[in-house]
């Protein structure tokens, strides 16, 4: 169904023509909220047409950035919040001290809005009891050897967090180091297992640009040092041995099984439902039998009979570095204050970081997209350099790549009055 829509069209050209610019700023009257995907915001939206796709960059103050933090339950005991919102604060400062990634200059922001840096979905409506944690804690920030603490944290640890040179390489961080975990009775995430056929392995594995020849002798573990975690995942093959760091085995398996196995993966979860990983911690054991099936473990039934067979069992839920939060909330069960979380974890005490903190924040909220809808629920202004602010009104949307740059469509039926925009029609696919 034809439909009237209005477009901006932002090439890139050398060229311009009315209409033409290379990025466009959206930016929402007082009391306007943007959602886009699953998050809601107040703040100044950049989106810009890059020849890898479109960037949605917002600009907010600190205090809104970290209201908008999704990391945990906002249910949760309040001493457990108060010690996630210093983790998230001091991760924050930390992000800034050492500089902008690669990826941050390139698209010119701060932090990213995902679960690579922290999940951020806007303040919206944020939580009375997360909104407290973040005032009762205002300023306060995890410091080492006069630095920003790298405060990383993670859903579960199982028994015991994971030190930092054993899931990522590198030398030890003294805050980052094992300590047990009080979480075993309240964590839904305190076992996990996979079991894959030896095909269907070295098939996963041919997807990341590995081979391992004809038959799979053996899979397991190599450490370094007495009671070092497991840093990577020898397999053996009549090729020899090709050493998997265990960072690449478990993001191998998560990105290409799910596509390769539908059916078999994510893994099914204790209570039903699915796991969204297919490995969902750093911390695990291989058991590997060449020529017959591994019986403490059924594999699927299509699996049944085959000659070789994988099974990968651990324990938590992401890296398991630094703070477990289910920890954190057994903790605060008991009674803990969020001073005493911070010290398990981290052996570290939250200080005054203000002068350490910016005023303003730019989060990556998508970057590379082919498309992005923003749906506002009231009237926002659109700002481009060579054109005059157009107010436009409520409804969805639509930013989208056409060729080097970009067009905007606007809500069905909406008409507006200026050289900025543009009517076409649009067909839908």
């Amino acid at each position: 169904m034809k439909t009237l829509i209005l477009a901006l069209s932002l090439a890139l050209a050398q060229q311009a023509t009315p209409g033409q610019v290379d990025q466009l700023v959206v930016d929402p009257a007082p009391g306007t909220t943007l959602t886009m995907g699953r998050g809601s915001y107040e703040g100044r939206f950049e989106i810009t047409a890059y020849a890898t796709g479109l960037a949605a960059v917002e600009t907010t103050t600190l205090d809104r950035y970290l209201l908008g933090i999704t990391e945990v339950p906002t249910s949760w005991p309040q001493q457990t919040l108060a010690a996630q919102a210093v983790a998230a604060r001091t991760y924050l400062a930390w992000t800034l001290d050492r500089g902008r990634s690669r990826n941050g200059n390139r698209y010119d922001y701060d932090i990213c809005a995902s679960q690579f840096c922290q999940v951020y979905r806007g303040p919206g409506e944020a939580a009375e009891a997360w909104a407290e944690a973040v005032a009762a804690t205002a300023g306060e920030i995890l410091i080492h050897e006069g630095r920003p603490a790298q405060a990383l944290y993670s859903s579960s640890a199982g028994a015991r967090t994971r030190a930092n040179q054993d899931v990522f390489g590198g030398s030890p961080v003294p805050y980052l180091q094992p300590v047990d975990s009080p979480e075993l009775e309240v964590t839904p995430y305190v076992s996990w297992e996979l079991q894959v056929s030896a095909d269907e392995f070295a098939r996963v594995f041919a997807r990341a640009g590995y081979s391992f020849g004809d038959e799979i002798l053996d899979v397991k573990l190599r450490s370094e040092g007495e009671g070092a975690g497991q840093v990577s995942v020898e397999v053996h093959s009549e090729q020899g041995i090709t050493v998997v760091p265990v960072t690449r085995f478990r993001a191998v398996f998560n990105v290409y099984g799910p596509d390769l196995y539908p059916g078999l993966m994510p893994s099914a979860r204790p209570g039903g439902g699915r796991w969204p990983q297919t490995i969902l911690s750093y911390t695990f054991e291989t058991l590997y039998e060449p020529s017959s099936q591994i019986t403490e473990l059924p594999l699927p039934a299509s699996d049944a009979g085959v000659p070789g067979a994988l099974a990968v069992v651990g324990e938590g839920w992401g890296h398991g570095v630094g703070m477990s939060q289910w920890g954190a909330m057994a903790m605060g069960l008991d009674g803990a204050t969020y001073n005493a979380i911070l010290d398990h974890y981290y052996g570290l005490t939250p200080v005054d970081g203000e002068s350490r903190l910016p005023g303003t924040v730019r989060v990556g909220l998508a970057i590379e997209s082919p498309a992005i809808i923003l749906t506002a629920d009231g009237p926002f202004d659109l700002i481009t350099d060579e054109y005059s602010p157009i107010t436009v009104g409520p409804g969805e949307w639509l930013f989208r790549r056409s060729g080097t740059g970009l067009v905007v469509f606007a809500p069905e039926g909406a008409r507006y009055d200026s050289p900025l925009l543009r009517l076409q029609r649009f067909r839908p696919r």
